[in-house]
């Protein structure tokens, strides 16, 4: 098999396609692959804990690239609904009204009034960050449902750091 590793988006998703289509061999690109099978785990272990329904939750993905995306889906494929699923990269929310997108980003594409991260926060059941440092702030894991799922998962440094969001609210998982 082959192991990508820290090859971005774009460019990770060509190169993948194209080893897949001249090779009968597996290929796993870790920042895709291994970041969304962790976090499916913990979506569905967070699920469980904080009673929610896969298909009634509303989930934030922060990060547009290879790990957000992979992500997405993989969440997608455990029973997340497209039109309860919002993506921010850098600019704000991927929006059907932007003409800045890749294609990769254009898939993520949905029609919504949220512009911004904390717009699309407030009432969010989950939170998947893959993005940069204090992207979450305290403000807004307050603005979120009932017991919210917060992955912060930039490395090295978190989206938010655990002891800020529990202490925005005690009932974050």
């Amino acid at each position: 098999g082959i192991n990508l590793e820290d090859i971005g988006a774009p460019a990770c998703f060509a190169i993948e396609d194209q080893l897949k289509e001249l090779m009968d061999i597996p290929v796993f690109h870790d920042d895709q692959h291994g970041t969304a099978i962790i976090c499916g785990a913990g979506f569905l272990n967070a699920l469980k804990i904080s009673g929610k329904d896969v298909n009634k939750v509303r989930v934030v993905v922060n990060g547009a690239g290879a790990a957000g995306t992979a992500c997405l889906n993989m969440m997608k494929n455990l029973g997340l609904r497209d039109e309860n699923a919002v993506v921010c990269d850098s600019k704000g929310v991927l929006h059907t009204g932007r003409n800045d997108l890749n294609a990769e980003k254009q898939t993520l594409a949905v029609d919504t009034p949220f512009r911004t991260l904390a717009d699309a926060i407030k009432g969010a059941d989950v939170f998947i960050g893959v993005s940069r440092k204090d992207a979450l702030t305290a403000e807004m894991v307050k603005t979120m449902g009932d017991h919210p799922i917060i992955f912060a998962m930039a490395n090295p440094d978190p989206e938010i750091r655990p002891e800020i969001a529990r202490e925005a609210r005690e009932d974050a998982i």
